[in-house]
């Protein structure tokens, strides 16, 4: 094979990953639910005991009556579960934040890992002592559960925490 072939090859790669992230950039800001679960997810503590499972259990039932699923949620979970650095296929996985792992005005971060607009495993960071403010466990479970912001005072997904509230619906 010729360099020039060899090249063209290369820059084809390069345009069409670019393209691509792009294209998967422009669908998830543009739309409010760009992914879902292929099937009940598993909710893990491994933030530590002073989260309070009565909060969490209120967050889960939020989404519930809203018909989310959830295979259950493991307050107390195995420390395999935990130590795992990976993202773990099936489970949403709850933990503290570093003191540097999140700016000065972000509570929580959830990161999903995702295929095919599918969603494979989340995990959720929470500053220390922010899962004890109200709604915020909602608001991060809304994340998990594929759910982006919206800009409408009162609801929920609101991206400002002053402004988010306990009304949801797709805008």
């Amino acid at each position: 094979m010729s360099w020039r072939i060899l090249g063209l090859l290369t820059i084809a790669g390069v345009v069409g990953f670019f393209l691509g992230v792009g294209i998967k950039f422009g669908y998830e800001t543009s739309t409010f639910k760009p992914y879902k679960w292929d099937r009940p997810p598993i909710i893990a503590n491994c933030y530590g005991e002073d989260f309070s499972e009565a909060q969490m259990v209120r967050a889960i039932h939020f989404w519930t009556i809203r018909g989310h699923q959830i295979g259950f949620y493991e307050h107390n979970p195995p420390e395999s579960i935990c130590k795992s650095k990976e993202m773990i296929h099936g489970f949403i996985i709850l933990r503290k934040a570093g003191m540097l792992e999140l700016d000065s005005q972000t509570l929580a971060s959830t990161r999903r890992m995702t295929s095919f607009f599918i969603i494979k495993a989340v995990e959720i960071r929470f500053k220390p002592g922010s899962h004890n403010l109200t709604l915020i466990n909602e608001h991060e479970l809304g994340h998990a559960f594929g759910y982006a912001h919206v800009e409408i005072v009162g609801h929920v997904m609101h991206p400002i925490f002053d402004k988010m509230g306990p009304k949801f619906w797709i805008p």
